[in-house]
């Protein structure tokens, strides 16, 4: 069975304002905080104004056949069509797609506009890292408005340059904590199952020559996408509210 790590937060963080996770450490901006949520880190600003603008997301599984550089470069050249909130279909903007090296380890890097949210840039840094345990595959995502993307980039940059692989990181340890109720919200969990078909293509790894074999396996990247989505979702339903409040409508805020 395929593992979604549940990762553990260390007393002691590598940088003042950073996460150090039980397989990943990156620096996230001043006045940021993170919290685990069924598997999945999100880190946003303390500011509420400025947490419905940008989030930093990450995750982590056990590998499959499918994880490879190669083949989160083809998927994420791809353009996606997504839906705005009047049904009517935005096409991405990839800007790039690209493996680049970080500290010693290759990762796959892509920018794209329009690709989970309209009017949000996406940011894809994803790798598969070899331990002596077992094969990690590592996502990390980071979304953020039009309006705020030129302020919130430059510290986002710094993020992705910090980004390491642990090289002490163990899946029997960490895949145990799976079995204990996580820490935050339950936002994920709530939305996974209504996002799951608008962000899983039909036919993910058909043009894609190393194909997974067997019964139940998964296809990768593909899973981490689809758990982060929920995410995505919730801050796009704040953001709404926030503005629907600043117009004086009377709201009900949207259940979490």
């Amino acid at each position: 069975m395929r593992h979604i790590v549940c990762l553990v937060f260390l007393s002691v963080p590598v940088f003042s304002w950073g996460l150090n996770t039980a397989y990943v450490s990156f620096q996230h901006p001043e006045g940021w905080q993170c919290e685990l949520s069924q598997g999945v880190w999100i880190c946003q600003s303390n500011i509420p104004d400025d947490r419905k603008e940008a989030v930093i997301l990450s995750i982590a599984a056990e590998a499959t056949k499918w994880d490879t550089l190669e083949n989160y470069e083809t998927y994420l050249k791809k353009p996606r069509r997504i839906a705005d909130d009047t049904g009517r279909g935005v096409l991405s903007k990839i800007v790039y797609t690209r493996k680049r090296t970080i500290n010693g380890y290759e990762w796959v890097d892509s920018l794209q506009q329009n690709s989970e949210l309209p009017g949000f840039w996406a940011r894809y840094l994803a790798t598969v890292y070899k331990t002596k345990t077992s094969n990690l595959a590592i996502l990390i995502t980071y979304i953020v408005s039009n309006e705020r993307y030129s302020t919130i980039s430059p510290a986002l940059e710094r993020m992705i340059a910090s980004l390491k692989p642990r090289a002490d990181f163990d899946i029997n340890v960490a895949s145990k904590q799976g079995e204990e109720v996580l820490p935050g919200n339950t936002v994920l969990g709530q939305m996974q199952k209504s996002i799951a078909s608008r962000l899983k293509p039909p036919t993910p790894v058909d043009q894609i020559e190393q194909k997974p074999t067997g019964k139940g396996v998964d296809t990768g990247l593909i899973v981490a996408l689809i758990a982060i989505g929920g995410a995505y979702v919730y801050i796009r339903r704040r953001r709404k509210l926030q503005e629907k409040v600043r117009s004086g409508k009377n709201l009900t805020p949207p259940a979490a």
